[in-house]
């Protein structure tokens, strides 16, 4: 009677192949499994903070308090679960990096305890006098329930959203005019969160990321964002940067990140100008995804922070944000 078996040699190829399939496929799985994670903490972050700070402003508690230390401890603690509280100056009590690496994964900053002259130094030129009161003010920090550390910034002046009738006008070399506005006066609180403290990447837009709140009114929004690592580049990474029409801006996102990505809306935005040297970003004017009227969409500058209905057909820098 026959017996049938593999051979050696076949069972080491057999091995073989498995091995190489195995390393070819196993980073993807990875970055994917990385990646879910960083999603899944932007939505956690978004629905325990971000919805703990539009009830305060249906409430009619979310302007006024004197710092981010006041807010913090003494109406956002009302509204959402916090395990502990850490000052300016002990951050790192809080799980929080003392340093951490910005969006291009390789240039080094430290936590940052002041909207202006850190976070946000050029932005943070403009607003009310009232705004940039509070931007000098110091970001207070804390864990929260479910284990993100937390270091928030608050601007207890803010106000309503403009209206188009309201806006100011520019006009620019060409004698086109434009309307416009800042967003740093809309902005209520912004906030960076670790999901996972002091382990690593410690990288914006992984396991760092950002969630802003603007407007203290039934409008109030809460937003989050997840920023691609590096503006668009007809270069590839690295490269010097392009720029794009607001029609053919979002096809830079999927030929440079895939289907993953997209424009950020309008609010997506501001934050992303509110925290712009944490990106890489200090100068120059971005599209966002969201369209002002016919032929205008919204402009984020992020020399200034003013937001512009612009003109469709007019280039702008694009960076993409994880859907």
């Amino acid at each position: 009677m026959k017996r049938y078996a593999f051979t050696l040699a076949e069972v080491l190829i057999t091995l073989g192949i498995i091995g190489v399939v195995a390393a070819m496929t196993m980073p993807v799985l990875i970055n994917n499994i990385k990646y879910h994670s960083y999603d899944n903490a932007k939505r956690k972050v978004l629905n325990s903070i971000g919805e703990a700070g539009k009830l305060l402003a249906i409430e009619g508690d979310l302007n006024g308090a004197a710092d981010a230390e006041d807010f913090v401890k003494n109406r956002l603690a009302k509204k959402m679960s916090i395990a502990k509280f850490c000052d300016s100056s002990h951050l790192t009590d809080c799980g929080l990096p003392s340093k951490f690496l910005k969006t291009d994964g390789k240039t080094e900053m430290s936590m940052p305890t002041k909207m202006k002259g850190q976070t946000a130094a050029r932005v943070f030129n403009y607003g009310s006098e009232e705004t940039q009161a509070y931007a000098d003010k110091n970001s207070f920090g804390f864990v929260t329930g479910n284990g993100y550390s937390v270091n928030l910034f608050y601007n207890g002046a803010c106000i309503p959203d403009k209206s188009t009738a309201a806006m100011s006008t520019t006009t620019d070399s060409n004698g086109n005019s434009y309307k416009y506005y800042f967003i740093q006066d809309q902005m209520c609180f912004f906030a960076i969160y670790d999901m996972n403290g002091k382990g690593g990447p410690n990288v914006v837009g992984k396991d760092i990321g950002l969630v802003g709140v603007f407007y203290p009114n039934e409008e109030t929004k809460a937003v989050a964002a997840l920023p691609a690592d590096y503006d668009w580049s007809s270069a590839g990474r690295g490269g010097a940067k392009s720029i794009r029409t607001y029609a053919t801006a979002p096809k830079a996102c999927d030929d440079q990140f895939g289907k993953d990505y997209r424009l950020p809306d309008r609010d997506e935005a501001a934050l992303m100008a509110m925290a712009g040297n944490l990106l890489g970003i200090t100068d120059n004017g971005y599209w966002s995804g969201s369209v002002v009227g016919s032929g205008l969409a919204w402009r984020q500058f992020f020399y200034g922070g003013s937001r512009l209905a612009y003109p469709v057909a007019n280039g702008l820098y694009v960076r993409c944000v994880r859907r």
